[in-house]
């Protein structure tokens, strides 16, 4: 399996059982299109984020950072399920 397709299933995987937990209905059946921004809030992304990095490690053998508050414009990355994606696969 390519790793983009991976890191795509990590991403939808992780947002479907985060929006379970908190019960927020666009989350739970996410897509490639699906947005992120706007849709949690700074701590419900580090929850996220500590998900992806994990199933990341535990996919691909490598550890990733995704939150990384040292960048200004580190929340555009968290756009949508795809921007996000295209992100992950860059680090």
């Amino acid at each position: 399996m390519e790793k983009v397709k991976k890191i795509e299933e990590i991403v939808l995987a992780c947002l479907k059982n985060f929006g379970e937990e908190e019960m927020i209905s666009e989350l739970q059946n996410p897509n490639k299109k699906t947005k992120i921004q706007g849709m949690v809030d700074s701590m419900d992304l580090v929850v996220l984020s500590v998900d992806i990095e994990e199933q990341y490690a535990e996919a691909f053998g490598k550890e990733i950072k995704v939150l990384n508050e040292e960048d200004a414009t580190f929340m555009t990355n968290f756009k949508d399920v795809e921007t996000l994606v295209e992100y992950i696969d860059k680090l």
